[in-house]
């Protein structure tokens, strides 16, 4: 599948007869200047949330489609669902700005911090279009990183993750946001699949958020499931399952693309959102406890 970033690119180029440049920003090489097995001190202490805001409770969205510049949508959503952790791809560095700033404004305090992507004229002011975290203000965010993968379909779509730990569920928590390659690239996404599964390897509970371009089943996401990560839907798993819930809308309607995977900690729920025209967006509360999960509930 073209992923909508190209889509919405090459559509507004053409219509106004330029062509914008690649420009990414933010990328470093995987070396880590400290052991990636030590939690940070800040990390450690409590974790003194706003009160509008849902403790543990965690967010992944695509969130352009074949919409750009829409911070109002990023607003609406973390109104209504109040999560602790966002994580975006796709996603106008205009408009994450916008987004956080009117969140401020209205009461609710959230931080943000913009990741790796490239230039879209469809953004305001030609910004970056690409990945970016949003967090409630007190949530720890440490040993931050961006990593580009080494195979990529570029120059359009140069791929990459950000990683950080944070405290969830009393658990310090390994977080990753990425976007991989389109389904034209299925090469390059194994790649990719196989580079973010080691990254997430040392790490006792990791969480691996965003757009695989994939569905659970595809041979290229058999790392994940080898590594023994689950989904939030507990139906979407490495052999097909007419249970799981697709996260794709429109034209490519009923496929699972869009993930939040939990390794180490557990999740209470599964929330699907339908609010664009491309991904819903998804949800879940992260928790310690074992046991069976429920189905996803689909708004």
């Amino acid at each position: 599948m073209m992923n909508s970033t190209t889509r919405g690119a090459g559509s507004l180029a053409a219509k106004a007869g330029i062509a914008t440049s690649v420009v990414v920003l933010g990328l470093i090489t995987p070396a880590q200047a400290n052991s990636a097995n030590q939690a940070p001190a800040q990390a450690k202490a409590a974790v003194n949330l706003p009160a509008t805001v849902i403790p543990n409770r965690v967010m992944s969205w695509n969130s352009n489609g074949q919409k750009l510049s829409t911070p109002q949508d990023i607003v609406d959503h973390i109104k209504r669902f109040r999560p602790q952790l966002v994580l975006l791809q796709e996603s106008c560095r205009t408009e994450v700005r916008k987004a956080v700033k009117f969140l401020n404004e209205i009461g609710f305090q959230y931080e943000f911090k913009l990741g790796p992507g490239t230039v879209n004229i469809g953004c305001d002011g030609w910004s970056m279009n690409g990945q970016a975290i949003v967090y409630a203000k007190g949530t720890p965010i440490q040993n931050y990183r961006e990593v580009r993968y080494s195979d990529d379909e570029g120059p359009w779509e140069t791929r990459a993750y950000t990683a950080f730990t944070t405290r969830l569920a009393g658990r310090q928590v390994r977080v990753f946001n990425t976007h991989l390659s389109d389904s034209g690239h299925v090469a390059e996404r194994k790649t990719q699949v196989q580079e973010l599964v080691a990254a997430g390897r040392r790490y006792g509970s990791t969480l691996l958020g965003g757009d695989f371009n994939a569905q659970p089943w595809y041979r290229e996401m058999r790392a994940i499931w080898d590594a023994q990560y689950s989904d939030v839907d507990p139906f979407c798993r490495k052999d097909w399952d007419r249970r799981c819930n697709g996260t794709q809308v429109g034209r490519n309607s009923g496929k699972k693309f869009d993930y939040i995977l939990h390794r180490g900690v557990n999740s209470r729920n599964c929330i699907l959102r339908t609010v664009n025209e491309d991904h819903r967006v998804v949800i879940s509360d992260v928790t310690r406890a074992q046991g069976p999960r429920t189905a996803c509930s689909v708004t």
